[in-house]
């Protein structure tokens, strides 16, 4: 009953939050940027070994990054120990008006990152909600018609290509900013 109410409220929420964000938003220069979050959907190993991977060339340039994902179906939870230094937010943390109820996760999404990464092909309402919420200068992901207000910084990737090659990307076009 409840899940089925949020299909309702949560798009409420979501403009609520939008408003409420006044964080100011500017690029950053790759070379300055000390704080990236990284966050995205769970769809298995095989997407959280690409995330770790462009974790690890943050880190390997000098970059402080947090990652987390949004686990939005049980059968896409990563095996044992994949996640490793990731943390996960599950939809049944959201509550009925879109508050995150981890407190982790909402003291990740209060820090200040000069960088917000999105490394979803698709969007949702739950990573929506994040965006709305994170308080990062430079919000990048994968061009959406849709979410073009919510993003400073967004890839085209034609539809046939997959993950991989959006965080690839990505990590091209920010290492030039």
């Amino acid at each position: 009953m409840i899940e089925f109410l949020k299909k309702f409220t949560l798009p409420l929420a979501l403009k609520k939050s939008i408003k409420k964000n006044q964080i100011r938003r500017y690029n950053v220069k790759y070379a300055d940027a000390k704080k990236i979050l990284l966050f995205f959907s769970s769809e298995g190993n095989q997407k959280i070994a690409l995330v770790k991977s462009l974790q690890n060339k943050l880190k390997k340039d000098g970059k402080v990054v947090k990652c987390f994902y949004v686990l939005i179906r049980d059968e896409d939870k990563p095996d044992v120990h994949m996640d490793a230094g990731m943390e996960r937010l599950d939809i049944h943390e959201f509550s009925l008006f879109g508050e995150i109820r981890n407190p982790v996760v909402e003291d990740i999404l209060n820090e200040d990152y000069d960088y917000l990464i999105h490394a979803d092909m698709e969007s949702n309402i739950y990573c929506d909600l994040i965006i709305s919420r994170c308080k990062a200068r430079c919000r990048i992901g994968r061009y959406l018609e849709a979410h073009v207000e919510q993003y400073d910084l967004m890839v085209k990737v034609p539809p046939e290509r997959k993950a991989f090659y959006l965080l690839d990307q990505i990590y091209h076009y920010i290492k030039i900013i």
